[in-house]
């Protein structure tokens, strides 16, 4: 299992792109899930996922870390007693994706990239 990508919501998207580019960041996918638009940005191995969220919609400052594996369905067997909150997703890019809760009730995704 690797980390794969902390996700950070933001109500001003453009900006918050051009705020991570002062950093080094260069955007490397815009894509849309459930009417949510993501933009992942990478800094070297690093990448950070910007969720736009609605101006009339409050931010709940609910961040997300999120690990790859190597097999999703294989990994999610072999754990049955995780507590999945969302999903599994099919991404149109090819991967998969699935949310589950920790232990004092964090976002916790587990991504399988190919």
């Amino acid at each position: 299992m690797n980390m794969h990508h902390l996700g950070i919501e933001t109500q001003r998207l453009d900006e918050s792109i051009e705020f991570y580019k002062k950093f080094g960041f260069e955007v490397e996918s815009i894509m849309e899930l459930l009417g949510e638009k993501l933009v992942f940005l990478k800094l070297g191995v690093f990448q950070l996922e910007l969720v736009l969220v609605e101006e009339s919609l409050k931010l709940s400052n609910n961040k997300h870390i999120a690990f790859e594996v190597e097999d999703l369905d294989v990994f999610l067997e072999e754990h049955a007693e995780l507590n999945v909150s969302e999903g599994p997703y099919q991404l149109d890019n090819g991967w998969k994706n699935v949310f589950i809760l920790g232990p004092s009730g964090e976002s916790i995704e587990l991504l399988q990239t190919h």
